[in-house]
């Protein structure tokens, strides 16, 4: 609905992500692709996750369209198919983009994120933050029996407002793995 916005978000995106030609990108709750697509370019692979099966075939269209080979979209539950996806990866450059709905993404989602230490940056594009909150409390708490693996931190933030003239505003978040051993030593 606001394209000038739009790719101000997506360029956001793509300079927090700090992607090279050996990252993988794993884009969850991708609907039509346009976020991971937009960065398949700069990267080794792009994986996208959507619980809409059209949207899957118009996100496999639109890389169809873009001549793009190393992406590939997952029609199902970001709870489901998320967790498999994310422990087959044996990629050591792996960055999770996330645009859930409206009440985040799904605890299974967040606590796999959480295990997978091989997953270094987090960056979560919410339409609400304040539905999301918990999303950010479980990748930000210390482990616990619920919670396992190294917690993130929050280290950027940005409002784009997408929908001029209402309330309504996006919320970017970067988030990074806490290295408790980097931290010791300075």
């Amino acid at each position: 609905v606001n394209t000038g916005a739009a790719e101000v978000l997506y360029s956001a995106v793509g300079e927090w992500a700090q992607l090279d030609q050996d990252s993988t990108v794993l884009d969850v709750c991708c609907g039509t692709g346009t976020i991971g697509i937009s960065l398949a370019k700069r990267v080794k692979k792009v994986i996208g996750i959507e619980l809409c099966q059209e949207a899957v075939e118009d996100a496999k269209m639109n890389a169809k369209l873009n001549d793009l080979s190393n992406v590939e979209f997952h029609c199902g539950k970001a709870e489901d198919v998320f967790p498999n996806i994310l422990n087959a990866l044996v990629s050591p450059n792996v960055t999770a983009i996330v645009d859930p709905p409206r009440a985040g993404l799904h605890s299974k989602v967040i606590l796999a994120i959480r295990r997978a230490q091989h997953l270094k940056r987090l960056v979560y594009v919410a339409c609400n933050a304040k539905a999301a909150m918990s999303n950010f409390i479980d990748l930000c708490r210390a482990p616990s029996n619920r919670v396992h693996g190294a917690p993130f931190r929050p280290v950027r933030a940005m409002a784009v407002d997408l929908f001029p003239q209402t309330k309504h505003v996006e919320i970017l978040l970067m988030f990074e793995r806490v290295d408790y051993n980097s931290q010791q030593q300075t």
